[in-house]
């Protein structure tokens, strides 16, 4: 019988240490979503990293990167290169809900999609 309360307690300490964690959660795989939603389809392929937050799920930054093909200067030819190119979103939120949300790099995308607060907010 003295385990049984001891089990309840526990398990009651484990959710409520854990109940800030999936806030942060939330908000970084809800800016992931926002960055593949708003990455253009005429764009190479984007590869991710897992989003990085920060201030208990207020900021969240998201970087990846692409691979632009690089023709070569000359007339024929033989051989293209690859280049890396940088991609990262950065969002703000005031607890579940997205405040701002704005591309960060390459800087094609961070003109068409700058940082604009959200039309809720009253600051």
């Amino acid at each position: 019988m003295k385990h049984r309360t001891f089990y309840a307690v526990a398990a009651a300490a484990v959710l409520t240490c854990t109940a800030g964690c999936t806030t942060a959660y939330r908000n970084g795989q809800e800016c992931k979503a926002k960055m593949v939603e708003t990455y253009p389809a005429s764009k190479p392929k984007l590869s991710y990293d897992p989003p990085r937050v920060a201030y208990e799920g207020t900021r969240v930054v998201v970087e990846g990167s692409y691979t632009k093909k690089i023709p070569p200067a000359g007339v024929t030819p033989i051989k293209t290169t690859s280049q890396t190119v940088p991609a990262a979103v950065e969002c703000t939120f005031a607890g579940d809900t997205l405040k701002t949300f704005q591309w960060l790099t390459p800087a094609d995308l961070a003109e068409k999609y700058p940082l604009k607060p959200g039309t809720d907010d009253t600051e």
